[in-house]
């Protein structure tokens, strides 16, 4: 079976996530955390291959390479 393409594993990253969320939305499931750490860090990913996309369609450009969160863990409850 052939490697994804990178949009491929963008989009494939990007639908994971929203599953997950309408998931826990639909049936009032507890995301901890780590699980939305990690969902938000699939989003950046994804939106970085998109970006990367883009950017080859507008010269000069330059992508947003800052972080989704600065400090991910100063917005944890105690």
């Amino acid at each position: 079976m052939p490697e994804p393409s990178r949009l491929e594993w963008a989009h494939t990253n990007l639908d994971q996530v929203r599953r997950q969320l309408l998931d826990a939305a639909a049936w009032g499931k507890y995301l901890t955390p780590d699980q939305l750490e990690h969902a938000a860090g699939k989003i950046a990913a994804g939106l970085r291959v998109y970006r990367e996309q883009v950017g080859d369609a507008q010269p000069g450009k330059q992508p947003d390479t800052r972080p989704v969160c600065p400090d991910p863990r100063r917005y944890r409850s105690r």
